[in-house]
């Protein structure tokens, strides 16, 4: 739920800012929300105020007079300001009485955004933040009901995925994946990749496509493929991860045009990646976002570091141009993904 002032919307409608917010709290599990927040508070002030001079602090390690010198010192590039805490349940936490003080008398020249994984919707800090005229907003996170994620899916996926999904068949993926919008997102750009029949708009990802598609155990046949690639990009050796694409299509009975998809998605977490560092995004909420986990998410940010978001485009489309060959009759999936493959350990 969002609360500001005496007015309030359900998570699962848009966060309307506006360029007169001085504190705001993003908090609960849903990453996809949050960021969604943020980009629509950062363009409001934007209109509202002119350049934003944007700083972010890990909620963990920061110090509070150094993130209360940086909201109360002018930009020096003469613009607004907008701070913003990460993870920042600890941080409130220890300075939770400043922050009351704070919330009571804020600057007008910036605007600190707080993102813990919870909130005390009791507490002093809540109720000055939420009080009419404060220029505070408290804004609740979490994943909508079904319903709203299948409404959510469907335009996000044409929006964002540039593709087509029916609404049975959105109903059935978050049947399958559940209601988490971070999840929800993942899965659609994966589906959209396998929908583009030489195409990259018009593609409809229909019901069967999501039956085939998604189930029990694709993300870790996703990430077998996509590990291997990983290794062979960190090796600098196309040999190695042609050996292992032959392996995984040849014995381990993976369909090509399915490997292929894997190698696509793997391109897409790259772009992903590289545009998330540019606005300051670390290795933490990168893995969140993009559901990474054990020994291969460190091998994952250590390549993709080296990846800067225009490289990440230019593999993203070329994989993309592989597939669309393959699914127009120009060559078979295996044949343009080995040649893809190649040019990937050149760019490694």
């Amino acid at each position: 739920m969002l609360t500001r002032g005496n007015k309030s919307r359900s998570s699962g409608g848009a966060f309307v800012p506006s360029g007169d917010l001085r504190f705001v709290v993003l908090y609960g599990p849903e990453e996809m929300l949050q960021r969604g927040h943020l980009d629509a508070l950062r363009a409001v002030l934007g209109e509202e105020h002119g350049d934003v001079d944007e700083r972010r602090f890990d909620g963990g390690h920061v110090e509070l007079a150094e993130v209360f010198d940086e909201v109360r010192g002018y930009s020096l590039m003469g613009g607004y300001k907008l701070v913003v805490v990460e993870d920042a349940d600890e941080f409130v936490k220890k300075h939770r009485e400043a922050l009351e003080r704070y919330a009571a008398n804020p600057v007008d020249h910036a605007t600190l955004v707080l993102r813990p994984g919870s909130w005390v919707t009791t507490s002093k800090l809540h109720k000055a933040l939420v009080k009419a005229g404060s220029g505070g907003a408290v804004v609740k996170c979490e994943a909508p009901r079904p319903g709203e994620a299948v409404t959510w899916l469907v335009t996000r996926t044409a929006e964002v995925h540039k593709a087509k999904l029916d609404r049975d068949a959105a109903a059935l993926l978050v049947e399958r994946v559940g209601t988490s919008l971070t999840a929800l997102d993942t899965e659609a750009g994966k589906l959209a990749l396998m929908a583009s029949a030489g195409s990259r708009g018009g593609n409809t990802i229909t019901r069967q496509l999501v039956a085939e598609a998604v189930g029990k155990g694709s993300d870790e046949k996703a990430w077998e493929v996509q590990s291997a690639v990983l290794d062979g990009m960190r090796n600098n050796s196309a040999k190695e991860m042609l050996e292992t694409v032959h392996e995984l299509i040849a014995v381990g009975g993976q369909p090509d045009v399915l490997v292929l998809y894997f190698v696509a998605d793997l391109m897409r977490k790259f772009a992903v990646a590289a545009a998330m560092r540019k606005s300051g995004g670390n290795d933490a909420t990168i893995g969140k976002a993009l559901r990474l986990w054990g020994a291969g998410a460190s091998t994952f940010h250590n390549v993709s570091r080296q990846i800067d978001e225009a490289t990440a485009a230019r593999l993203l489309s070329a994989v993309l141009d592989a597939d669309a060959r393959s699914k127009s009759g120009l060559g078979s999936a295996k044949g343009n993904l080995e040649g893809f493959c190649v040019g990937l350990a050149d760019v490694a």
